[in-house]
């Protein structure tokens, strides 16, 4: 028996059976590739390993199993932003395209000061400017935001629909591989062993993976800052006075929904409401947690009351009440508290004998104000899948990890370049110069860069794959083309990057090439 509000976060893990799904859906499927006889495990359906399953099957792969650890499927989070690349592979898809399209979110973007005072909108992201947006003529269009658990439940339905089952309460514990078998392979918590010619870990944080691949778990670093964030029927929120005088007018007209950033000293609050779902994302600098507060964990488990972060964002004098009502709105045990930590990315994302890989947070972590988090993991899974499948085109499963390797090395240094924008929106959501913001709003404008949103991520294996085959196996010169123009890729660290915002230095103005 569910809890109450709990099927806000969790849901029956029954419901995605294939046989449930697999009916009358042949004629809606993508044309499959030619079988390449390479057997992939994969391990965690998120975002990257749904992607990952469905993309492997449309490239001819055989999925042999998807692993995830918790009971059943997780809904909790609330808001994903997915840029134009992510959205690419729907195109072969055609039910969850069409239940994108059913499902897309219109709403204008607004900044405002924490106070309520509206400093930039009606606005749309970058990408939606219209000289984007006539250039991807057919194309997916990409909305300002994404509401999380029905983008889920889309991938979940269609791996449902292609006979793949995800294997629930199934948490590895370790990772390995045998080379003189060709195979990798799992052990999850109950002591079972599972094996492929090629393992996708796409566990998120914390992955066993770490240990095969690297030796160690890596390090975290605090980004200095956490967010509480969730997501919940708006008919919750219009108890609220402060919510109707703000948004009832839109909600009860079955408007479009809204999606506003709001800007104060050492915080920001995003939100998204709509007649349908609210949902916000809370984000204060370290210094303003409370000392007796729930401390921000790495997980999906919802354990948050709202009074407590109403404590916070009190520490902030002069908000608008429609902020705290909002906040008010969200049952309890439906909010995260999430830290904002820091992995510095390794340039390895495969085990030694390359039968297992790593994908989305696994392999690199984004915090929110990257707005690419989302993005650069169904990136990974779409480069994956196409990179296996030229390495395997002539349907032998030996030379999968030549493939990952080739997508290792195609997307280490756009990720790289992808995370540092973290730090430049960091800097624009925390900006408090009202006198210049008032002369210049749109310098509050969140930054979606070209080189992001104009990438073709299975376009991009077919034009480097054969430099990047000569690279690996004869030490041919390589150049990535996929990060900002100009740019002279060198590895870095976040003790660089706090190192030069301490001493007052503009994030966006130490990148060298165009960023934009």
């Amino acid at each position: 028996m569910k809890t109450k509000h709990e099927f806000v976060t969790h849901g029956d893990k029954t419901e995605f059976e294939p046989a449930n799904w697999a009916m009358n859906t042949i004629a809606r499927l993508p044309m499959r590739a030619p079988e390449t006889k390479v057997d992939i495990l994969i391990a965690g359906a998120g975002l990257s390993g749904l992607v990952s399953a469905l993309e492997c099957w449309r490239n001819g792969h055989n999925v042999v199993g998807i692993l995830d650890r918790n009971q059943g499927p997780l809904y909790t989070g609330d808001l994903i932003i997915l840029q134009p690349p992510a959205l690419r592979f729907l195109t072969h898809w055609p039910d969850m395209l069409r239940e994108l399209e059913e499902d897309r979110v219109d709403a204008p973007v607004f900044y405002r000061k924490h106070t309520g005072e509206v400093i930039l909108g009606p606005t749309a992201p970058t990408y939606n400017d219209p000289e984007f947006l006539a250039e991807r003529n057919g194309q997916p269009l990409a909305a300002p935001v994404q509401i999380r658990v029905r983008f889920y439940r889309m991938l979940l339905r269609q791996v449902a629909k292609i006979g793949l089952k995800v294997s629930y309460n199934q948490q590895v514990v370790k990772y390995f591989e045998n080379e003189y078998a060709g195979l990798g392979g799992v052990v999850t918590k109950d002591g079972s062993i599972h094996m492929a010619h090629l393992v996708v870990a796409a566990d998120a944080f914390r992955s066993a993976s770490e240990l095969l691949i690297a030796g160690k778990q890596m390090p975290t670093r605090s980004s200095g800052m956490s967010v509480y964030r969730t997501s919940f029927p708006t008919e919750l929120a219009l108890e609220k006075e402060a919510f109707r005088k703000k948004w009832g007018a839109m909600v009860e007209a079955k408007g479009k929904g809204v999606k506003e950033y709001w800007l104060g000293p050492g915080m920001h609050l995003g939100l998204f409401v709509s007649p349908e779902v609210t949902a916000f994302g809370f984000t204060p600098r370290d210094q303003f947690l409370l000392p007796s507060g729930t401390d921000p964990v790495e997980s999906w488990d919802a354990d948050v009351d709202p009074e407590d972060i109403i404590k916070v964002l009190e520490k902030v004098s002069d908000w608008d009440p429609a902020a705290a009502a909002i906040i008010r709105s969200a049952p309890k045990g439906t909010i995260v508290h999430w830290p904002l930590l820091w992995r510095n990315l390794r340039p390895e994302w495969t085990s030694k004998g390359g039968r297992v890989v790593q994908v989305g947070d696994c392999a690199h972590s984004n915090v929110p104000t990257s707005v690419s988090g989302g993005t650069m993991a169904i990136e990974d899974a779409v480069t994956l899948a196409a990179s296996v499948r030229i390495s395997c085109s002539a349907g032998e499963g030996r030379n999968a990890p030549l493939g990952a390797r080739i997508y290792n090395l195609l997307r280490y240094q756009r990720v790289s370049c992808a995370q540092k924008m973290a730090f430049v929106n960091s800097q624009l959501l925390a900006a408090t110069d009202w006198a210049s913001i008032k002369q210049d709003p749109m310098q509050v404008r969140l930054r979606f860069p070209r080189w992001i949103f104009q990438h073709d991520p299975e376009g991009y294996v077919y034009e480097k794959y054969g430099q990047a085959f000569a690279h690996l196996t004869q030490g041919a010169p390589f150049q990535n083309t996929n990060f900002p123009a100009g740019h002279t890729f060198k590895p870095w660290t976040i003790d660089q990057v706090h190192q030069d915002i301490a001493a007052g230095k503009s994030a966006f103005d130490l990148l060298d090439g165009d960023w934009s």
